[in-house]
């Protein structure tokens, strides 16, 4: 098989050659670094001959002033297209850049007026997929699938503009606020969305963090209320284009509680199914005729703690049991982070390819 008929198949909840693979949000600094000089290549992707290549919008043309928003920022802080200020911390020096502090664009913000005029980006806007079709193109050339991040896809980005503890007030006092903020966003996500799938993508990436590794990060009823109508509505904008694009859904932690529902939108694929606090098994046997599995092998434990032969077993376990009959994509669960040694990123890749057949 090639690399996209094996993501197409086994995503389909079909029995591949073997389990596609990928690094998934790939290598730390430092971990690059260490890549670097282990093997004298550039990219990770290239040469660990994974299965999948990802794409985002090409680069605004906008040029959005945020000062009025935002006030004085502290030296080395990036504001980003959205208007969030990614600010420099110390917990953010060397290699933990996701650790950086963020300046909230909309957080003093009162009004559904306030709301309605904010500057969002043109993240629909046509020209930025002109090099998306081009690069899916040349991914399909090398016989990989594509897969296109539509990541931060409602919740996510409106807390990032909202900030996380206003977001949450707003949900639980009706604020109309929110309503205005998460429908421009959302009216914004479902051109993306369209456009990915004319696009020719394989498969179309969402994904919000609601859970954490105790639960959800809000109530079930909150999520059904505020979230679940509007990524269904991304999800169903995809598929008016492309039946047959594959739904993935991300969101760390457990969210569990609302597996089913996320089946019933359209979801095909559940990312990164976090061993910690979910268990591959347990969800294969619940859903497994119903949804596929991306990831399952732990960045919080086996990848930095384990051996390159605990690395191997759990391998070895998810193949025979989450990969049964398909719908397994083997993947560490988040950033391969500097702790991991190599010997355990070799293993893996190593049995994914060989054991895995």
């Amino acid at each position: 098989m090639t690399s996209r008929e094996r993501v197409l198949t086994a995503m389909r909840r079909r029995q591949p050659d073997r389990p596609p693979f990928d690094l998934s949000f790939g290598f730390s600094t430092a971990q690059l670094e260490t890549f670097r000089s282990r093997t004298g290549a550039d990219d990770p992707y290239d040469y660990f001959e994974v299965d999948t290549r990802m794409v985002w919008p090409g680069p605004t043309r906008l040029t959005t002033d945020f000062s009025g928003y935002l006030g004085p920022l502290p030296p080395g802080t990036v504001v980003d297209e959205w208007g969030l200020a990614h600010v420099p911390t110390s917990s953010a020096e060397g290699d933990h850049a996701h650790l950086e502090g963020y300046r909230h664009p909309m957080l003093r913000l009162e009004s559904e007026a306030d709301a309605a005029g904010y500057p969002l980006p043109d993240i629909d806007a046509a020209y930025r997929y002109e090099p998306v079709r081009e690069a899916i193109e040349d991914i399909h050339r090398r016989n990989l699938a594509a897969m296109a991040m539509l990541e931060c896809t409602v919740f996510e980005r409106a807390w990032y503009l909202r900030s996380m503890e206003r977001l949450l007030l707003d949900f639980s006092d009706g604020n109309a606020l929110a309503t205005t903020l998460l429908d421009r966003i959302t009216e914004r996500r479902i051109a993306q969305a369209q456009h990915y799938a004319r696009c020719g993508a394989d498969v179309i990436a969402y994904g919000d963090d609601v859970g954490t590794q105790r639960g959800m990060l809000m109530s079930v009823q909150m999520w059904r209320t505020w979230l679940k109508p509007r990524l269904a509505r991304t999800i169903a904008a995809a598929r008016d284009v492309r039946p047959d694009v594959l739904v993935f859904y991300h969101s760390d932690g457990d969210v569990s509680a609302i597996i089913p529902d996320l089946i019933g939108i359209g979801v095909d694929i559940l990312n990164p199914i976090q061993p910690e606090c979910m268990d591959p098994v347990a969800l294969k046997r619940a859903y497994g005729e119903r949804l596929s599995f991306w990831g399952t092998i732990g960045t919080q434990s086996t990848f930095p703690f384990g051996s390159p032969d605990d690395v191997r077993r759990e391998v070895r376990s998810r193949i025979d049991t989450v990969g049964a009959g398909g719908g397994l994509f083997l993947a560490p669960t988040h950033v391969i982070e500097p702790e991991v040694p190599f010997e355990n990123i070799v293993a893996f890749v190593d049995t994914v390819k060989g054991e895995g057949r």
